[in-house]
């Protein structure tokens, strides 16, 4: 005979493992998602600063 308590048990501890395993699994997806869209605001941002203006090539900057 099976014991229904205890197998009710064992399914409920699964189920909550489960339910940790996945929301651990999401934070970490999110958590790589803002490292990675980070990274590309760093990147734009060297970008954007490298960028030099439209002008003459015959032009000399100088900067004292």
């Amino acid at each position: 005979m099976v014991d229904t308590v205890s197998l009710a048990a064992f399914a409920t501890q699964m189920s909550t493992q489960n339910s940790s395993s996945q929301i651990a699994t999401d934070v970490l997806q999110k958590a790589q998602n803002l490292q990675k869209q980070q990274g590309n605001d760093v990147l734009q941002l060297i970008q954007n600063s490298v960028t030099t203006p439209n002008v003459s090539s015959n032009s000399i900057d100088v900067h004292v």
